[in-house]
């Protein structure tokens, strides 16, 4: 099965991870620490992306903030890679 390619903004840093991958696993794959408070469960909100291009693949269900986000929004927590997906992390340091 093929690799879904997900950039990371303003980082210009892009991955190749396995579907069904989290943004947020992506994300420590690049070498970009997002917040993440409540342990990748969708409660705190701190893991939010903007999606700057493409759509996840899927949106876990979650408990908590995931149906307060706006528009164009998502947590990396629960949003699932798709090919070609290019996101924005709110809070998040690159670490790598």
């Amino acid at each position: 099965m093929a690799g879904c390619r997900v950039r990371f903004e303003p980082y210009g840093i892009e991955v190749t991870v396995s579907p069904g991958t989290t943004v947020l696993e992506a994300a420590r794959k690049a070498g970009i620490a997002i917040a993440a408070q409540c342990g990748a469960r969708g409660t705190c909100g701190q893991c939010a992306v903007r999606i700057l291009e493409g759509q996840p693949a899927a949106i876990r269900q979650a408990l908590g903030r995931a149906a307060a986000l706006p528009k164009g929004m998502a947590l990396a927590c629960l949003a699932e890679v798709a090919d070609g997906l290019a996101v924005r992390p709110v809070n998040a340091v690159r670490v790598g």
